[in-house]
């Protein structure tokens, strides 16, 4: 009397375990989910140059990434950045101007020396203080005074958009005698 209960019971038990195990159908939707990247992986050294096309005053920042040695451990989240940058890295920086240049004897590096208005070239300019590293400042700023035809400008690191305009502006007016009223600053590291 008992024994028939207790096998309706386990029945019904086998019954509702099977159902819970059905196999989950899938749909037939192939699209690939989003990626997930991990935020808080430290990025790669990325050294900024600002170039300009003394010609037509047109400003270019051409930033290359270096990737860290397989060893290599991030400090405060940065990549630390070779402390000598090969010239081939400073030639390849001024490719975004000499594509679109008329005369690319004028595409040189934003900072530039006293006298650069009456001799525009690449020698009146420095690669190493037109560049900024990752991991030293987060910012690039540029300060230039306007002759009439042409503008000329340095450059200056900094860890915010304003400390690295107003070094430059600063730095600007020191080595050129001049109101430096013409600033602007990028990002050293793209967008992700």
């Amino acid at each position: 009397m008992i024994a028939r209960p207790l096998l309706a019971l386990f029945a019904a038990l086998l019954m509702a375990s099977a159902a819970l195990a059905a196999p989950v159908t899938f749909s037939n939707d192939e699209s690939v989910p989003a990626v997930v990247t991990d935020t808080t992986k430290p990025r790669q050294c990325v050294i900024a140059y600002l170039v300009t096309d003394a010609g037509s005053n047109d400003m270019f920042v051409s930033r290359q990434q270096v990737a860290p040695a397989q060893d290599e451990t991030a400090t405060r989240g940065r990549y630390a950045c070779p402390t000598q940058v090969p010239a081939r890295v400073a030639t390849r920086a001024l490719e975004p101007c000499l594509a679109r240049a008329a005369d690319l004897k004028l595409c040189v590096f934003g900072d530039m020396a006293r006298g650069f208005e009456n001799r525009p070239d690449a020698r009146q300019t420095a690669e190493n203080t037109s560049r900024c590293a990752s991991d030293l400042a987060s910012y690039i700023g540029i300060a230039c005074w306007n002759t009439g035809d042409r503008d000329v400008c340095n450059v200056a690191c900094g860890n915010t958009e304003q400390e690295a305009r107003d070094l430059a502006r600063g730095r600007c007016e020191v080595k050129q005698q001049k109101r430096c009223e013409i600033t602007g600053a990028v990002a050293i590291l793209p967008p992700q």
